[in-house]
């Protein structure tokens, strides 16, 4: 009897809310519904994980109902549009971070760059970590990127085809691992130097006081099982307890994001031990624990293993996704192979590689203050949600034409076309929020891609392999399977 009535208290509950919610914001119908539940609850943020790939599908409905704006809640908008991203993301906006962000703080008790809503606290953290990630700190970092690449090399030698009258012998690589195996070595170093070995041993298996953790594995199944409920605001606690009773897979997937937490918190305890006991060590902590005067910034340890999570997270993930597309798409373009080989720079092709998949292509959300704003001459009522969506915005043919072909080489034309594509390439986002990271990730893919496509030759499964993408909080990519063999020198 108590079950029943628990039972239905909920149901009524979820019927006055969702009534509430619908009546007021009823005036937003004009904007077609992404969904059936768009109109209703913010609940169709969960049921649009149904789709592998959800923001191609919103690129996808916004062209086919002809609308730059899209509902995807009760009090949530999609805009595609370029002209949106000043509005929205620019420097003077007054939007401020959406209050999802606040959710992804995981096992963190404190904010850290990406996830503070608070403009104040944000600009504190940043004038803090500019000196992290100055110009001078990642050139005296760059011998720890090139480490590890040497690493990464003599790995695929070791694993490269041999031709036998024109047939390729040897088993087929996959690439897509063994970039992340650099990126998680590379920015454990950078950030912690960290020695964590993994591309010596061929694995993600990382040692956490006797406990074994995969490192991929933890990171991508948390992320997974959290990008499933951020968003449904007012229903992330009830989603996560009722995912956790219900379902033993679910229930895996919040402990692998826990056992991340803890691989995070171990190598922070290991690395601050390091600097109590007087050893000064260049790396992106030594300048989070200290200013560049060698003054003590008296840091919580919350902060600082908020930090170190969010370069361990997204320093590894979003730069392992970023080389594994750019390598995709020079393999199934080989004459953009050859031109890079000859002639066009690094960030020529980055960019390229970018537009077309960005490691993060949705659009990052922002809350409107109170007393709402204009965008593309549309009111915006206050503390709703709007974005952009990346993959949209990328793909706006008149800024981008022929949108779905990879070529890098567009970004070498007149000036006026190259300041266009610039003002709407937001792969790490825009304004005072733009990633201050993304250094990094250029420096990691110019050095590791120019010694890849020096070094060796790349052939894909079958010339109509096509590269398959699960959609998170990232995009991340799956597996690519690859013969490889010397370059005649």
């Amino acid at each position: 009897m108590a079950l029943l009535l628990t039972l239905t208290l909920i149901i009524l509950t979820l019927l006055i809310k969702t009534l509430l919610t619908y009546f007021t914001t009823k005036t937003l119908t004009k904007y077609p519904p992404l969904n059936p539940l768009s109109n209703l609850t913010t609940l169709s943020y969960t049921y649009e994980h149904r789709h592998p790939f959800r923001t191609q599908r919103l690129y996808n409905f916004h062209h086919q109902h002809n609308h730059p704006i899209i509902r995807l809640s009760p009090t949530a908008l999609s805009i595609a549009d370029p002209k949106a991203i000043p509005a929205i993301y620019g420097h003077g906006t007054p939007c401020l971070k959406d209050d999802v962000y606040a959710l992804t703080k995981g096992t963190h008790t404190h904010s850290n760059m990406l996830n503070t809503i608070s403009r104040d606290d944000h600009s504190r953290k940043r004038r803090m970590l500019a000196n992290a990630f100055s110009t001078k700190n990642l050139e005296n970092w760059e011998f720890k990127i090139v480490d590890k690449v040497e690493r990464l090399l003599r790995q695929l030698d070791g694993r490269c085809s041999s031709s036998s009258n024109g047939v390729m012998d040897g088993d087929e690589v996959d690439l897509r691992f063994w970039l992340n195996l650099f990126t998680i070595d590379a920015i454990a170093d950078i950030g912690l130097s960290v020695k964590l070995g993994l591309l010596d041993r061929g694995s993600d298996e990382v040692d956490v006081d006797g406990e074994v953790v995969r490192y991929i594995e933890c990171l991508h199944r948390g992320n997974q099982v959290s990008s499933w409920v951020i968003g449904a605001s007012g229903w992330v606690g009830f989603l996560r307890g009722v995912s956790r009773v219900v379902s033993p897979y679910l229930r895996e997937q919040w402990e692998c994001g826990r056992r991340f937490g803890r691989v995070v918190r171990r190598l922070v305890e290991q690395r601050v031990s390091v600097q109590e006991g007087g050893e000064k060590l260049s790396d992106f902590l030594g300048c989070l624990i200290e200013d560049k005067r060698g003054v003590g910034r008296g840091l919580e340890r919350g902060e600082i293993e908020a930090e170190a999570g969010l370069l361990l997270d997204a320093g590894s993930d979003t730069t392992a996704i970023a080389l594994t597309n750019v390598m995709y798409y020079l393999i199934k373009n080989p004459q953009s192979l050859i031109k890079l080989r000859e002639e066009v720079s690094g960030a020529i092709l980055e960019n390229g590689s970018l537009r077309l998949s960005p490691p993060v292509l949705r659009g990052l959300e922002r809350k409107t203050l109170s007393e709402g704003m204009y965008v593309l001459g549309e009111r915006i009522p206050g503390n709703f949600t709007v974005s952009v969506p990346t993959y949209a915005v990328h793909r706006d043919p008149e800024i981008f034409p022929d949108p779905e072909t990879f070529r890098p080489e567009r970004w070498l034309e007149d000036d006026e076309k190259v300041r266009n594509m610039r003002a709407v390439f937001i792969s790490f986002s825009s304004g005072a929020r733009a990633c201050i990271r993304r250094n990094i990730t250029f420096i990691e893919q110019q050095i590791l891609v120019a010694m890849l496509v020096h070094c060796y030759e790349f052939a894909l499964p079958s010339k109509d392999w096509m590269l398959e993408w699960e959609e998170a909080f990232n995009l991340w990519p799956g597996r690519m399977p690859v013969r490889i063999w010397r370059r005649d020198e």
